[in-house]
């Protein structure tokens, strides 16, 4: 299967970290779009074996052995077969705001809010 990861939320500092997480996976890499002419890969097309799940569970996994914790794999949903690298807390840059009790999430901070008080009356 074809798909992309979105290395954009990542500095430029840390991309050859992250990159060289994801050469310990499996994979067979298609190509890299350069944007602004700057060759860090910001879109990086994979061919993978597995479906889509299989490579997220996988890249986390690989994040956390290699002790790179502040780092949250998620789908992006404005762009099919897209997984998005985020630093964890940055979760609102693509609209997604998790409930700090139970983990439900929410298109809106409002939304998130108004569920999270609704935890107090247990």
């Amino acid at each position: 299967m074809r798909f992309y990861l979105d290395l954009s939320f990542v500095p430029g500092p840390q991309i050859n970290e992250i990159l060289d997480v994801i050469n310990l996976i499996p994979h067979r890499l298609i190509g890299s779009q350069e944007i602004n002419s700057v060759a860090i890969p910001q879109y990086v097309e994979f061919e993978f074996s597995g479906s889509i799940n299989d490579f997220e569970d996988d890249l986390r996994l690989s994040l956390e052995k290699n002790s790179i914790l502040d780092y949250v794999v998620t789908r992006d949903s404005l762009k099919e077969n897209t997984l998005t690298l985020l630093k964890t807390g940055d979760l609102g840059q693509l609209g997604i705001y998790f409930c700090d009790f139970c983990g439900a999430f929410f298109n809106s901070e409002e939304g998130k809010y108004i569920h999270e008080r609704a935890h107090y009356f247990y």
